[in-house]
């Protein structure tokens, strides 16, 4: 029975996509570290969790509020 085995350019593409979807390096170890610190015991899952979504909301939110300035100022310097 022959198994189909995915090429270089397969693998490099998954490879892409995958990295497309994680979060910059830094963040990465804010996430890991908050991960290891749960599985450690030296604060329970629930806080970790609870402090990672925290942060992801508080970003997403930052972000959205730097574009709606960012549109604010440019609707005001046209006038």
């Amino acid at each position: 029975m022959h198994v189909p085995t995915p090429g270089m350019s397969y693998v490099g593409d998954a490879g892409r996509l995958v990295a497309g979807y994680l979060p910059p390096p830094g963040r990465l170890a804010f996430y890991g570290g908050l991960g290891i610190a749960a599985v450690m015991g030296a604060i329970d899952w629930p806080v970790a969790a609870a402090i990672g979504i925290g942060t992801m909301v508080a970003r997403r939110t930052g972000r959205g509020m730097e574009a709606l300035r960012g549109r604010a100022r440019r609707s005001t310097s046209r006038t």
